[in-house]
């Protein structure tokens, strides 16, 4: 066996494997596609919050749409059939979309922080331009860093058959401890412990909050702050909840990771493979999320679903309408050539036709 096939498979297996990557596939092109398109139609998504939002939503759709696929393909054929180009670019944009998540969840955390806890230094911090930066700083230099590591050939993306997909390869042990060390620090312990320390935070405040809710409903004063507040208290909640299950998901996937990097020989390929599923569920549970939690979301996406829907019905009436026409005006061309043969016919015997059948 090659290093690029995988390892013999029952049929039932080659079936349920492919099965849930398809399924993910389809739940994370759907979900995420349908946070783009929301937060281009509808001018309250474009917060500087909702901004973060629709990032993880394009690092979920690189997923849905590189990574996924081809990891379904090979899991049907049973092995990498796809070249080293490929190879190469699924290998850096897993890489990328296992940093690029933990990073973005911890800034939209320390976002809410300040919005929720730090109110006077929001629109200082995370004005609607500032916020542009901060983002783009931080996808451009993990992309950066990906890139010359991999340049540099300090670390290679060879084909990995236990995870069925491209990945970063080490040449020796210390440059995966190094890399290790400052990619999980940086990238993922630096934003947890962000990401905790802002949610504790809002937590606090939020108690706050609610008795000052209690205080202004017995005054029936202030109710437009009051309604904004509640607003910016739910959608707090929502990305906690985001940030919850990112935890709940990545620190297993992480501990996988971690041991099968450094202990391949004892890592079973079924738990390799239940890594990989972790990670695509993770590009396909936020819009669920959003769905549940935040009322202005689940409005848009009822929306976008309806409008697709009524545009599929339509397509079957507009057919039959067509063809309906189509036919009567066939019929009403076949009439006028009998006619004119008729008097062709029948002109030489000087015969005459009155009304519009005469020549």
């Amino acid at each position: 066996m090659s290093n690029l096939e995988l390892p013999s498979r029952s049929i039932a297996v080659v079936v349920i494997e492919a099965s849930i990557c398809v399924a993910l596939n389809i739940t994370s092109l759907i979900g995420n596609s349908l946070v783009c398109v929301a937060a281009y139609r509808n001018l309250n998504l474009r917060s500087t919050t909702n901004l973060y939002i629709i990032a993880l939503a394009v690092s979920d759709l690189l997923v849905a749409t590189i990574e996924i696929p081809l990891t379904s393909s090979t899991l049907i054929v049973g092995k990498w059939d796809f070249g080293d180009a490929l190879c190469q670019i699924q290998g850096f944009v897993a890489e990328f979309a296992y940093y690029v998540t933990p990073a973005t969840l911890g800034l939209t955390a320390f976002n809410r922080y300040f919005k929720i806890v730090k109110t006077n230094h929001y629109n200082k911090i995370f004005s609607p331009r500032r916020s542009k930066i901060w983002l783009s700083c931080l996808w451009l230099s993990l992309a950066l860093y990906l890139l010359i590591v991999r340049v540099t050939n300090w670390i290679t993306i060879n084909f990995v058959q236990s995870f069925a997909l491209c990945a970063f390869s080490y040449p020796s042990d210390e440059s995966q401890i190094v890399h290790y060390c400052i990619t999980v620090g940086l990238l993922f312990v630096a934003p947890l412990c962000i990401g905790t320390f802002s949610y504790y935070k809002i937590f606090l405040k939020t108690n706050e909050h609610q008795q000052n809710v209690v205080s202004s409903l017995q005054n029936r004063t202030d109710n437009g702050a009051l309604n904004n507040s509640v607003k910016e208290t739910n959608l707090t909640r929502m990305l906690f909840i985001v940030a919850a299950g990112f935890l709940c998901s990545w620190i297993p996937m992480w501990a996988i990771v971690l041991w099968f990097r450094f202990s391949p020989e004892t890592c079973p390929r079924i738990a390799a493979l239940v890594n990989i599923f972790i990670f695509f569920f993770s590009a396909s549970v936020n819009p669920i999320i959003y769905a549940f939690t935040n009322g202005v979301f689940r409005k848009e996406f009822r929306k976008l679903l309806c409008c697709c829907r009524k545009r599929v019905r339509m397509v079957p009436i507009v057919t039959t309408y067509k063809t309906y026409a189509w036919k009567k005006l066939n019929e009403t061309l076949l009439l006028g050539f009998c006619v004119v043969g008729y008097q062709g016919r029948h002109s030489s015997f000087g015969l005459t036709f009155p009304g519009n059948l005469s020549m």
